[in-house]
């Protein structure tokens, strides 16, 4: 990126303030457009910069006019150049289009940076990059920037800031002193290819005993999903036999009966395409049943299978991964899917349009006592304080407005997972984030030791008003992919297990005391790959009746032979030691 005299990162800066992002509304802010405008590549005039897709075709009279400058700047302009228009000073910054956003900005506005909430005027953009104008600082803004006596930030923001600083250090459970053993047992599963994002566990043989199912492969020709065969032992093999309506990319998969037939069916929802479900017989044959589901204009990684409505019939909800290569995928990111006995679906939406909730994590619960579901997750919108959906009746739900204490500002939420850990008549959640703490003046607040965190947080239900409480904390660190929860020392709490990055790569046991305690149990014979995870399931597949760990990761290199160093496992939990 270009130097020039107000970088985008300095005007990002400049521009920091809590309100656009953290400002809690009864109701989310309604966004000005619900598509990204796309270049298209066979374009010239979209390649060699061009006007955003949004203006028609202009004359160079119109552009001049649109424009406001008395010179045209050019496909490439010089980023040191001032240019006036309509009054003001700006130059023109050039910013690769890798991170940019079109949600929460007027038409004809970009933010270069999804993760901050900063939009400039779009000058133009190609298949690659877009040129934004950037507005110029006044001289008198300027030289109160550089006089020491000024302060760069108000009272409102500083208070802010003052308020989160303490979310800045490390916090560490108290060690258990239980050891919960396991044993590994992956025979038959594979130890190559590239395996992600969410798999599931079923009897899909009525041999009464549990089966691997995993989504397609990504990046590996031909699309098939792949059923490992449980003997309820820990060795798996391939059912080989298997017949599947259509190949698919790579994504998410859940398991039930969904037709009634006692036989356990398998809905999928694919990366940058859809939601499909295919109806098993048991021996291996499965049909489509997909008449009122989005197959190819949702793209999803991730969805789940449950009674919506409570009408003793299975249904499938499912939340966008947020872009397609279309742009930003317009209406609801979290949709219901409901079964209209066995013979089709009927799409409700679970969120607005506008909501910022969209990614690669989605939970069910039981946060306000009635017969509904609610739901949260993590989210690709940075900051987003709207992941708490409650139902407010039948395919109904409504925005938990809970408050910056609540869910965790300055942070991204990347899993979540759902259980009694405070509260026997409620759901709680369990929220991993990311958090950073933005660039200041020193002069003005002091700066935390420790500018990046990931951790991870229980919000509880059962007080008027939920709570949060941070549960660990570390350094650093990417932020938690996939929580699994089961009882994993059999004393009738459900405990919290995931793989984390930092301090290093390892997984955690986090367990409960089902009063909003958690202490950090040692583990034995359990070991967290260096590729990366999208998730992590939790089933009893030896049916000893304890938990079991079920983990896949995608490959981190290839080579000749293809994608090389994918896996999936299996730990069978043997109890306390």
């Amino acid at each position: 990126m270009p130097v020039s005299k107000t970088s985008v990162a300095a005007a990002v800066l400049a521009l920091f303030s809590v309100a656009p992002l953290l400002a809690q509304t009864e109701k989310p802010a309604a966004s000005t457009t619900t598509a990204a405008p796309t270049a298209t590549a066979t374009n010239p005039s979209e390649m060699d910069g061009g006007a955003p897709q949004y203006i028609k075709p202009e004359t160079a009279e119109e552009r001049m006019k649109r424009l406001g400058t008395t010179e045209d700047p050019g496909p490439d302009p010089d980023p040191k150049k001032v240019w006036t228009r309509f009054g003001k000073e700006y130059h023109i910054e050039k910013f690769t289009r890798q991170w940019e956003a079109y949600d929460r900005v007027a038409e004809g506005w970009v933010r270069p940076m999804a993760q901050v909430n900063a939009g400039f005027e779009l000058y133009q953009r190609n298949a690659k990059y877009l040129w934004m104008w950037v507005p110029e600082a006044s001289t008198a803004a300027a030289a109160a920037a550089e006089r020491s006596d000024v302060p760069k930030y108000t009272a409102e923001q500083m208070k802010f800031v003052e308020k989160f600083r303490g979310e800045f250090t490390e916090l560490n459970p108290p060690e258990s002193t239980k050891t919960i053993h396991f044993e590994e047992a992956s025979q038959g599963l594979p130890d190559s290819g590239s395996w992600r994002n969410s798999l599931t566990v079923a009897d899909m043989n009525n041999d009464g005993c549990p089966d691997i199912i995993a989504p397609p492969q990504r990046g590996v020709g031909g699309g098939a999903p792949a059923i490992f065969l449980g003997d309820c032992k820990g060795h798996w093999h391939v059912w080989a036999d298997v017949k599947w309506p259509r190949p698919l990319d790579y994504g998410a998969v859940v398991a039930a009966d969904f037709n009634h037939d006692g036989n356990m069916d398998l809905a999928f929802s694919v990366h940058l395409t859809g939601v499909y479900c295919w109806l098993g017989d048991g021996k291996g044959r499965f049909t489509e049943n997909i008449k009122g589901l989005p197959i190819d204009t949702f793209p999803s990684r991730k969805l789940l299978a449950l009674d919506v409505n409570d009408d003793g019939w299975t249904d499938i909800v499912a939340v966008s991964e947020g872009a397609s290569a279309q742009g930003i995928v317009p209406g609801p990111r979290v949709r219901a899917f409901i079964n209209q006995k066995g013979s089709g679906w009927k799409e409700t939406g679970v969120v607005p349009g506008d909501a910022f909730f969209a990614g690669d994590s989605l939970a069910a619960g039981n946060f306000n006592g009635d017969k509904f579901p609610d739901f949260t997750g993590g989210s690709i919108f940075y900051q987003s304080n709207q992941l708490l959906w409650v139902s407010n009746g039948p395919l109904k739900w409504k925005y938990v407005n809970p408050g910056d204490a609540i869910i965790g500002a300055m942070s991204g939420h990347s899993a979540a997972a759902t259980g009694h850990f405070a509260s026997k008549k409620l759901d709680d959640i369990i929220l991993a984030f990311n958090r950073e703490f933005p660039e200041l003046d020193p002069k003005q607040v002091t700066v935390p030791k420790i500018k990046s965190v990931s951790g991870i947080d229980l919000i509880s239900f059962g007080g008027k008003e939920p709570k949060r409480k941070t549960i660990l904390r570390v350094a650093g660190g990417r932020a938690v992919a996939g929580i699994g929860v089961g009882d994993f020392d059999g004393d009738g709490n459900p405990d919290v297990i995931y793989a984390a990055w930092a301090p290093k790569r390892e997984f955690v046991l986090l367990l409960s005391d089902g009063k909003g305690g958690f202490t950090r149990a040692r583990l034995d014979g359990i070991k967290a790959e260096p590729q990366t995870n999208y998730d992590i399931t939790v089933a009893d597949v030896n049916k000893d009746g304890r938990p079991d760990v079920i983990i896949s990761y995608e490959t981190d290199k290839q080579g000749a032979l293809g994608f090389q160093n994918g896996s999936i496992h299996v730990f069978l939990n043997e109890g306390v030691r």
